[in-house]
């Protein structure tokens, strides 16, 4: 899968939790369901992307949930 893939999903993601909670929750919400749901190779594919910053496009509370993940979340 690609990254550009992964962000939009991750987007999608971040839409759906942004509109129902505070900016904190909405992120909390996010990582979860990362966790949750995603295979670890494309969590560490997104996670890497962002450090190296070829995630272009990630909304910010998809790149704040991306970020925790990257440090150990």
């Amino acid at each position: 899968m690609n990254i550009e893939q992964l962000v939009r999903m991750a987007n999608q993601i971040s839409q759906f939790f942004d509109g129902d909670a505070s900016e904190a929750e909405a992120v909390a919400d996010i990582r979860n369901h990362l966790q949750r749901f995603w295979a670890p190779s494309m969590r560490e594919a997104l996670c890497a992307a962002l450090a190296e910053g070829r995630a272009e496009g990630l909304s910010h509370s998809a790149r704040q949930a991306v970020a925790g993940l990257d440090q150990g979340g």
